[in-house]
C-alpha cells in the first residue's frame, strides 16, 4: 500500500480513538465511581507521563526502518493496556493504568508524525492531506461517542475505544512501500542532546512551546467558561467541532495557500492568529464572534504545527529527523501544555475570562524571536 493511503487510514483511526478520549474519558470514569477530585487527579498525572513517555520510547528509534515495527507494538499495548480498564474500578489500581496507557498510547501521536516527515523525504508525501484525516476522525469519534453514551450509557466511551485500538492494530499490520528508510550514506540517527545543543533548534522549541501551549486555557477551560455564560453542551459541541473543521480545511489547502512560505512566516501568521483569538476569547461571549474565534484554529494549531513540519523536513539533518520530531511533540506538545493547563487551573477560580488574556500574552514573545536556520556542522 502505497504511503499516503497507509497513513490516511492510520491517523483516521489514530484519532478515531483519541476523539472519543478526550472529550469523555472523565464521563467514563465518573461512570465507574471515581470522584471529580480522583477525576482531575489521574488525568493530570496521565498528561504529565506522556512525556517521559515520548523521550522513552522515541528515545529508542535509531534507524527509519524501526519506526513501523514500533508502531505496530505500540498499537497492541495501547489495545492491551486499555483493555485492563475492565478488570478493576478502584483508584489505585486505575491510577496505575492511567499511568501505564498514558505512557504508551500517546507516544503513538509523534510515532505517526515521524513516519509521516520520513515519507515526506521520501516519497514528497503531501503532510497536509494525510493529517486531515486525523481531524475528520477526530470529529466522527467524538460524535459517535456522544451519541451512543445517550443511548447506552458512558460505559461504551471505553468499548469504542478498544474497538478503534482493535482497527488501528489491523491497520498497522497493512504492508506499506516504500518502507522508511534511510538515504543511502546516511549517518546513523542524531542524538536529542546534540540536537538541543544547537540554538537555533532550542530557538525553534521555545516558539513552539509558546504557540501549542497557549491553547492550553481553551483545551482545559473554554467548554466550562461558556457553560457559565449560558451555552448548552451541544452548542459548545458546534463550537470545538467548527474549530476542526477550520483545521481540516487549512490541511487540505496547505499546499495551495503555503506553500511558498518559510516556516518562520507560518510562525508568525500562527502567532498573529493566536494574538487576535485568545483576546477575543477573553473579551466576548457573543456566538457569532466566538465561531469566527474558532475558526482562527485553522492558524493557532493547524499553521503553526505544518509550520513545525516543514522545519523539521527542510531545515534539519535527515538523521536528526526522528530526534527533532520526538523532542518537539514531547515539549510543546506535551510537557509545556501539560503545565500551563495545571497552572490556568490554578488561576481560572481567580481570573475567569483574563486567563485567555494570559495566553494572548504568551504568542507575543513570537514576534521577536525569528526562526533562525539549523546550523549545520
Amino acid at each position: 500500500m502505497r504511503p499516503f493511503a497507509w497513513l490516511s487510514l492510520f491517523f483516521f483511526a489514530l484519532y478515531f480513538v483519541y476523539g472519543a478520549y478526550v472529550p469523555f474519558w472523565s464521563l467514563w470514569l465518573a461512570s465507574v465511581g471515581v470522584s471529580p477530585e480522583q477525576i482531575g487527579l489521574l488525568i493530570g498525572l496521565g498528561l504529565a507521563v506522556r512525556f517521559p513517555g515520548n523521550l522513552a520510547i522515541m528515545g529508542q528509534v535509531r534507524h527509519a526502518r524501526q519506526l513501523l515495527p514500533l508502531g505496530r507494538v505500540l498499537a497492541i499495548l495501547s489495545l492491551l493496556s486499555f483493555a485492563l480498564f475492565y478488570l478493576t474500578h478502584s483508584f489505585w489500581p486505575l491510577l496505575l493504568l492511567m499511568l501505564l496507557a498514558n505512557f504508551i498510547y500517546p507516544t503513538l501521536l509523534p510515532m505517526s508524525d515521524a513516519l509521516a516527515s520520513r515519507m515526506i523525504v521520501q516519497v514528497n508525501l503531501d503532510y497536509g492531506k494525510v493529517r486531515l484525516w486525523g481531524s475528520a476522525a477526530f470529529i466522527v469519534g467524538s460524535s459517535l461517542v456522544g451519541a451512543i453514551i445517550g443511548w447506552g450509557g458512558a460505559q461504551w466511551v471505553l468499548h469504542v475505544m478498544l474497538l478503534g485500538l482493535l482497527l488501528l492494530c489491523v491497520l498497522s499490520w497493512l504492508p506499506l512501500s516504500p518502507m522508511p528508510e534511510e538515504s543511502p550514506g546516511q549517518p546513523r540517527r542524531g542524538s536529542m542532546l546534540g540536537l538541543l545543543k544547537q540554538a537555533s533548534f532550542r530557538r525553534f522549541l521555545l516558539i513552539m512551546c509558546l504557540l501549542q501551549g497557549s491553547h492550553a486555557a481553551y483545551y482545559g477551560f473554554s467548554a466550562i467558561y461558556w457553560k457559565a455564560n449560558g451555552y448548552s453542551e451541544g452548542t459548545i459541541g458546534y463550537l470545538w467541532g467548527l474549530g476542526v473543521l477550520a483545521e481540516i480545511g487549512m490541511f487540505a489547502l496547505d499546499k495551495r495557500l503555503l506553500r511558498r512560505l518559510q516556516p518562520g512566516q507560518m510562525l508568525l501568521i500562527g502567532a498573529g492568529g493566536g494574538l487576535v483569538r485568545w483576546i477575543t476569547l477573553g473579551l466576548t461571549t457573543s456566538l457569532p464572534l466566538l465561531a469566527g474565534a474558532q475558526l482562527l484554529h485553522s492558524l493557532t494549531f493547524c499553521v503553526s504545527h505544518l509550520a513545525a513540519i516543514r522545519y523539521l523536513t527542510q531545515q534539519l539533518p535527515r538523521e536528526q529527523l526522528i530526534a527533532g520530531q520526538t523532542l518537539y511533540a514531547a515539549l510543546s506538545q506535551g510537557m509545556f501544555t501539560a503545565v500551563l493547563t495545571a497552572l490556568v487551573g490554578w488561576c481560572y477560580p481567580t481570573l475567569g475570562s483574563l486567563v485567555f488574556m494570559v495566553m494572548a500574552a504568551l504568542v507575543l514573545p513570537v514576534f521577536v524571536l525569528p526562526l533562525k536556520p539549523f546550523a549545520r556542522a
